[in-house]
């Protein structure tokens, strides 16, 4: 899963579950807020009414002895009255405000209120209140409260779910989309529309922007820069190397010679580096053109062997292949400058008395054609890195090579623009084994007559 999803994949369940939690919270206080209400609208309206009976218990009877048989013809359907003296001698702790007990299985509600007789005596009433159904009631409506909070929970958190992947997640998906089809160099056709953007993504679309345009006027310089040292360098360059050349055919100048054929190698270094920095830049600007025509994997072989042979020290061993292989597309020229920078690479790093192969067989529907040295080979976590600009091998780091780090990286290029690729692998008995794939030619299509 890429990265970018799995951050916004974190973000939603982030968002989701706090929102989520904070609808729990509430409904939880609101059940909170719900039952203890009920308890003091019960408590309220069972004090209002106790009170009612002892100021009408107070106004029919003048002295102590007359509140019995009052109390009894007073007597409510769930209600006890009970006279008291002094006050709270029933229970320790019994107030004036309503107390809720449980006696067996039921619910009363307590509440003790001051009686004033007319003979200037005063008692206390005890008054109980059988609030059982009132109390299950409460208790279920509670707990339907839990379930419809339950139920409008889950609700919400799938409704939350949908706002957040569209208002969220699709727009972030498809904002990371926009910034991955960006290409290098960045054109002006990569602008991210911020319009269309919503308002809270629109700051970093402008960013990005910005950001974007900066690098493509970077990248321009730079490019412009290598294209133009790389033209104005061919020219000086072919010079030193013709002049080179003329001199070593003049007679009498063997005491020159060794110098005269290491300018005239370097310069060809140097040439050859010039071309491969000029195909990086054309490649960056689109530039970089190639035929495709019919190779046949002998000839190439035997063309790159007959080319450096001499010039290797006769290090190079030519495997033929066996059996005749299929035609394959790309452009021969290119084809073999990728053969000469893979057997060069392959010198550099192959011990100087083993020498280095080439082959080619078929493996698929593509033609490789095999540069296998016996070097100390290229580690598996490097063998597509070393590939990258500028990025060499682990084990040439200690070695007296001192390439430029694009040989290879020119090779891919080069190859991809012919359809097909270029991959290292181990070679049989040690080394590194350099392929290059080439795509096959289609075989023409027989019409029956």
């Amino acid at each position: 899963m890429p990265r970018w999803t799995v951050r916004i994949s974190l973000l939603r369940l982030w968002l989701q579950s706090t929102s989520l939690l904070a609808v729990l919270a509430g409904y939880s206080l609101l059940l909170l807020f719900n039952q203890q209400l009920a308890g003091l609208h019960r408590n309220a309206a069972h004090r209002q009414l106790a009170e009612q009976l002892a100021a009408e218990l107070s106004s029919r009877a003048s002295e102590r002895r007359q509140l019995q048989p009052l109390l009894e013809a007073a007597l409510l359907p769930g209600w006890r009255l009970q006279l008291l003296q002094p006050w709270g001698s029933r229970a320790s702790g019994l107030t004036a405000m309503p107390a809720l007990e449980s006696r067996g299985g039921q619910e009363w509600l307590l509440s003790q209120v001051p009686l004033a007789l007319s003979d200037g005596s005063r008692a206390q009433l005890l008054v109980e209140q059988n609030v059982t159904s009132s109390v299950q009631q409460e208790r279920l409506a509670f707990w339907l409260l839990v379930v419809a909070a339950g139920v409008s929970s889950l609700f919400t958190s799938g409704l939350l779910r949908l706002v957040l992947q569209r208002g969220l997640v699709q727009p972030l998906q498809e904002f990371t989309n926009q910034l991955s089809a960006t290409q290098a160099p960045p054109l002006a056709s990569d602008q991210i529309p911020v319009a269309e953007q919503p308002e809270e993504l629109q700051p970093i679309a402008l960013a990005f922007n910005d950001l974007q345009q900066r690098l493509s006027v970077s990248w321009e310089r730079q490019r412009s820069f290598v294209d133009g040292v790389a033209h104005e360098l061919r020219t000086p360059i072919t010079l030193i190397s013709g002049h080179a050349q003329r001199l070593l055919r003049q007679p009498g100048l063997e005491t020159t010679a060794p110098s005269l054929r290491l300018i005239q190698q370097e310069a060809m270094r140097m040439g050859s580096l010039v071309s491969n920095l000029l195909d990086l830049a054309r490649q960056d600007s689109g530039r970089l053109q190639l035929r495709r025509q019919p190779i046949l994997a002998d000839e190439a072989i035997v063309q790159a062997y007959e080319r450096l042979a001499s010039s290797s020290g006769w290090r190079l061993h030519l495997d033929t292949p066996a059996a005749e292989l299929p035609v394959a597309m790309g452009d021969p020229e290119r084809l073999q400058e990728c053969l000469a920078a893979l057997i060069e690479n392959a010198l550099h790093y192959s011990p100087t008395p083993l020498p280095v192969s080439l082959a080619a067989d078929q493996q698929g529907d593509s033609l490789v054609l095999h540069v296998c040295d016996q070097g100390p080979g290229v580690e598996a976590g490097e063998r597509e890195a070393i590939f990258e600009r500028f990025a060499r091998g682990s084990a040439s780091i200690n070695s007296s090579n001192r390439g430029s780090g694009i040989g290879l990286a020119v090779v891919r290029l080069l190859m991809e623009a012919m359809g097909g690729s270029v991959q290292v692998a181990d070679a049989p008995g040690g080394g590194a084994d350099f392929q290059l794939h080439l795509p096959l030619a289609r075989p023409l299509a027989v019409v029956s007559a």
